[in-house]
């Protein structure tokens, strides 16, 4: 019978065909070497890439990496979604196909969940350990936005939006499904309601930033979208209740599918479960 994986690494990629085939190996390699002969896998979700991004990532020929293509870029927040779904590990995490964060931060953040008793563990470029090298404008977008992170939701984390975390897989499973964001707070939206659901155990790791210049660039497009993403989860959750509501739709859903077919009792018709009519992501 196969052995479960220990943990299941999702590396979303888009238009990566200059680089993937190096930074997996270089992944694979890290894992081997920090997790100490405790078994792995490595989901490539290839976003719509538009080079042959997937075809590259396949000649890795290693038994724990797995590549999955569609041809719509739909978002970092669906590759990971997606990604997160395929899982089988224990636990699940993901980082940046750039490497701009080095994989041995993922070794680490592992390590931490054997030392503590914690549900989540994310890089932090505002850890007091952390090495990072990113332009000031960037400095300053970060601070801002996570001073307003502080100040809408209810978890304990100064950076969000840095690319390697890695969570228990029961956190994931109950909150992926949940999830409407596909782009900009992706990462915000995770963490957030994870905590509501009382996932709030989060821990950070210093990491080391080379910023390459290899990612989305951010521009005042983005940074308002990420602010709308992020007022929008903020209103689902504080004022509307949706998660929790949606959680509770598809609970009774699936309830009523696994209940036998004689006798069963009708229960009222669960409550819309499409999208609320704001954008989202």
């Amino acid at each position: 019978m196969p052995v479960s994986p220990h943990l299941s690494l999702v590396v979303p990629v888009f238009d990566g065909a200059g680089y993937i085939e190096p930074n997996l190996r270089e992944i694979a390699a890290t894992l081997e070497r920090g997790l100490e002969g405790r078994p792995f896998e490595v989901i490539v979700v290839s976003d719509g890439a538009r080079d042959r991004t997937h075809e590259i990532a396949r000649r890795v020929d290693h038994p724990a990496v797995r590549v999955f293509h569609y041809p719509i870029n739909q978002g970092k927040g669906f590759a990971i979604a997606l990604g997160s779904a395929q899982a089988e590990g224990r636990l699940v995490g993901w980082l940046d196909a750039d490497l701009d964060i080095h994989p041995e931060a993922i070794v680490r953040m592992v390590k931490l969940f054997e030392a503590e008793d914690v549900d989540v563990v994310v890089g932090s470029k505002r850890h007091r350990e952390s090495q990072v090298d990113y332009p000031r404008i960037r400095r300053i977008y970060s601070w801002g936005f996570q001073t307003l992170i502080r100040m809408l939701f209810r978890f304990n984390v100064r950076d969000t939006q840095v690319g390697a975390k890695v969570f228990r897989k029961d956190v994931l499973d109950t909150v992926v499904p949940l999830l409407l964001i596909k782009r900009y707070a992706f990462d915000v939206e995770v963490l957030a309601v994870a905590a509501g659901f009382g996932f709030d155990r989060v821990r950070e790791v210093p990491v080391e930033l080379g910023y390459r210049f290899s990612g989305t660039s951010i521009n005042k497009r983005a940074v308002w979208l990420m602010l709308q993403d992020t007022l929008a989860i903020a209103y689902r959750i504080h004022f509307r209740h949706w998660y929790v509501r949606r959680w509770a739709a598809l609970h009774r859903q699936r309830l009523m599918d696994d209940a036998p077919v004689e006798g069963r009792v009708p229960l009222p018709t669960p409550m819309e479960l499409e999208p609320p009519a704001e954008r989202i992501g």
